[in-house]
């Protein structure tokens, strides 16, 4: 049977173990709207049998690892997707053809301009016209080229940022490590401390894929999933950092503004690049979109582009206008004079061929023609210039030089104009003359400057001596039509290529849907099991504070017998 000490002890134990158990309740009541918060437990366990009451041993947080770690792992695809899918958006509006004005839009008046002019090729109007629609179906390509490259410097700006709030993260991550060290040691409740340590991990695992490992301290390691690169041991993390990669330029098909690549700096100073391991999470997702999906479109784009001016460019050489050339200078610079042609790093090659020049006086009247056959695999930009100089029947007319910059000029004699027509081989279009687009990608891609000075240059017939012809005007117009790359016309690649971005958010979209349920139903498992009721928490108060007046009423009543016993003694 107890003593009357073991019952004063018992309920003493009993109103320790109630008060400690109300402030847990308490503290669960208090923090029910606090993001992170996991609901605590009080231990409570009886006391030997030769004692009486029970013992406060502390409070158990009601954590679930293996649900949070599931919780990692999807907001990590999650937050993938999300981030494509919003970059993705913001793509597919640029390739948007709604109400008829759109790049696609654009290209079909562009061509259909050709058509007006076959109808009527006496009309300096619709060649003016042509021009104008070249202008502007040439500056919407190189607008939503421009607005490409941007997307990917943004992406590349939050990937910087993303870096920066990492470590952060990290850094807070391994300060709570070193304190819940601290506390458990000292035997010092930790379970907040613990709360805002995983709360940024899921805040870390949705920024980059993670893996985590406990120690036996109570403390958290974290590395990275692929390449196993450490963030966080123990109290120590390891930075990353963002450096400029040479070797990834915004625009991929020209020189411009270089990205970033995403490094880690390891114990001993060491610095790797790990942008290819990282798989997941919102930056794993921008560089999906920045390194994979972008230059993929704008290099479909650039190939568009450049068929376009070859195509445009090989039947405008062959035909002249109403309207004849005074001087004019090829775009590109070669290399240097004597390089052939197909090697002296000029945008496009040529084949073997001939090219004929028809000479006119200022009356408009046909002087002379001459032809100069080439070889691009032999012949210079200074080969050609001789060979046009000494053709048969220039005669002076028209004299080729060689400017500083290693382009080719040609300067009609006083008194004469001239216009390039009949070439076979593709010259005018490697060279940048005569050609109506210029460009050498998808970013340059624009109205050779001849043609916005005197529109009446287009050509439209094939016959120099009946530069009213209108055949090759319908040449032009046929583009419409004609199977540019053997299967698709012109429409049918652009379109292929807004098909393929459609394509693209339509499966994220998706993806992005099945993640988002898979996150909501974790979140509400986890919520279940780890989140504060508050009528349970009511309820539990309720049992305590009656526990409380219980064990009150225990030392109360021990305390009276003793004084009863007393009593009697004394008496």
């Amino acid at each position: 049977m107890a003593t009357i000490r073991e019952i004063l002890l018992g309920g003493k134990n009993g109103l320790f173990a109630s008060r400690s158990a109300l402030e847990i309740t308490s503290r669960n009541i208090n923090n029910a709207e606090t993001e992170g918060y996991t609901r605590q437990t009080p231990l409570l366990s009886p006391l030997p049998p030769s004692q009486v009451g029970v013992l406060f041993e502390g409070a158990k947080r009601e954590r679930y690892f293996f649900l949070e770690r599931r919780m990692h792992f999807e907001m990590q695809i999650l937050k993938d997707f999300e981030t494509q899918r919003d970059l993705l958006k913001r793509i597919e509006s640029l390739f948007s053809d709604t109400e008829g004005s759109g790049l696609l839009n654009e290209l079909d008046e562009f061509l259909n301009a050709f058509e007006e002019l076959s109808t009527n090729p006496e009309a300096p109007a619709l060649r003016q016209n042509v021009v104008l629609k070249a202008q502007a179906f040439t500056f919407r390509l190189r607008e939503t080229a421009e607005n490409l490259a941007s997307i990917r410097l943004d992406a590349n700006k939050s990937i910087s940022q993303y870096v920066k709030e990492i470590n952060s993260i990290i850094k807070d991550i391994a300060l709570l490590n070193k304190k819940i060290a601290e506390f458990e040691a000292a035997k010092e409740n930790a379970n907040e401390l613990k709360d805002k340590r995983d709360l940024l991990i899921r805040k870390l695992s949705e920024l980059i894929d993670i893996n985590t490992f406990e120690t036996e301290n109570g403390m958290i390691n974290v590395y990275i999933k692929g390449g196993g690169h450490v963030l966080v041991d123990r109290d120590r993390n390891f930075e990353l950092r963002v450096e400029v990669d040479p070797n990834n330029k915004a625009k991929v098909v020209q020189d411009s503004e270089a990205l970033y690549k995403v490094s880690y700096v390891d114990g001993k100073g060491h610095i790797w690049n790990i942008t290819p391991f990282i798989t997941s999470g919102a930056i794993g997702g921008t560089i999906k979109i920045r390194d994979k999906v972008l230059p993929d479109i704008i290099i479909k784009l650039n190939a568009f582009a450049r068929q376009i001016v070859q195509m445009i460019g090989s039947i405008q050489a062959r035909g002249v206008g109403i309207s004849h050339i005074k001087s004019a200078t090829s775009t590109y610079s070669a290399s240097d004079s004597f390089t052939p042609i197909n090697s002296a790093g000029l945008p496009y090659n040529a084949q073997a061929g001939k090219i004929s020049i028809a000479v006119y006086d200022e009356s408009g009247n046909l002087a002379t023609i001459f032809t100069v056959n080439y070889d691009p695999d032999v012949d210079g930009i200074a080969n050609i210039a001789s060979l046009i100089n000494s053709a048969s029947g220039n005669n002076g007319y028209v004299n080729a030089t060689i400017t500083p910059d290693y382009k080719l000029n040609l300067q009609a004699q006083n008194g004469y104009r001239f216009d390039i027509f009949e070439d076979t081989g593709g010259l005018s279009v490697a060279l940048g003359i005569d050609t109506l687009l210029v460009g050498k990608n998808v970013f340059d891609i624009d109205v050779e400057s001849i043609f916005k000075e005197d529109p009446r240059l287009v050509a439209s017939s094939s016959d120099p001596s009946s530069p009213y012809l209108n055949d090759l005007a319908l040449e032009f117009a046929a583009l419409k039509t004609k199977k540019v790359d053997g299967t698709r016309t012109f429409s049918d690649i652009y379109i292929d290529i807004q098909s393929e971005i459609a394509n693209s958010v339509s499966f994220v979209d998706v993806e992005f849907s099945a993640r988002k349920l898979a996150v909501d139903t974790l979140e509400r498992e986890i919520q279940q099991r780890s989140g504060v009721s508050l009528d349970e928490e009511f309820i539990r108060t309720i049992q305590f504070q009656r526990a409380f007046e219980a064990s009150s009423r225990v030392v109360r009543i021990a305390d009276e017998m003793l004084i009863t016993i007393l009593n009697l003694a004394g008496g």
